[in-house]
């Protein structure tokens, strides 16, 4: 289903409804391509924010009063990775990074984020993508196994950090057991957005 290209947007003007942003060269030059649902029934389109994708993260964070950098010390220190690009929102959305694009540009900006409510599948071959909820594909620029440890990294996030602490065993069981439709390259079963669950403080031990 091709998507419904609409005008330039900010961040802050569809926050709410995001889906994906990663960046893109255009004529306009680097910019961030914005995904997001533009009706209550799921259908997704397409706007271009003219800034880079770090900084549409950023402004993207201000909406939430998310503090990117303490956020990304407490997960570094909790999941003992010295680099980790994964963030959550307040609200519950936790956004993976995949290399959606190669820089033609030493120091160019290659990641882009999909909140992984919104990831369908994983699949490999020749050309990898990541397939939204939409149909909709995404070329991915790494290969499959390094897509498939983000996405489970944004599982273990959502189940450690977004989850009810009385659920948080259940949330890992079916953490587990969408992981293990992803490497089997099945689809995922229809699931609740995260928003239900309320956000948990990170240990830092």
């Amino acid at each position: 289903m091709p998507l419904e290209l609409r005008c330039p947007k900010k961040i802050e003007e569809v926050h709410g409804q995001l889906v994906a942003f990663y960046p893109e060269y255009t004529d306009q030059g680097n910019v961030t391509r914005v995904i997001y649902m533009s009706d209550r029934q799921g259908k997704y389109a397409s706007t271009i924010d003219p800034r880079q994708v770090e900084s549409v993260k950023r402004a993207l964070a201000r909406c939430y009063a998310v503090d990117l950098p303490a956020q990304a010390h407490l997960l570094r220190e909790k999941y003992h990775r010295r680099i980790l690009l994964h963030f959550y929102l307040t609200d519950g959305r936790v956004f993976v990074p995949f290399k959606l694009r190669e820089s033609r540009i030493s120091g160019d900006a290659c990641y882009g984020y999909i909140d992984i409510d919104q990831v369908a599948r994983l699949l490999p071959g020749s050309k990898p993508y990541v397939k939204l909820k939409n149909g909709d594909g995404l070329p991915l620029y790494s290969n499959i196994t390094t897509a498939r440890l983000a996405y489970f990294m944004g599982l273990e996030i959502m189940a450690d950090c977004v989850g009810s602490h009385e659920d948080a065993d259940l949330d890992l069981v079916n953490a587990l057991a969408v992981l293990r439709k992803v490497f089997a390259g099945e689809a995922q079963p229809e699931r609740e957005p995260s928003r239900r669950f309320r956000l948990k403080f990170l240990p830092t031990k």
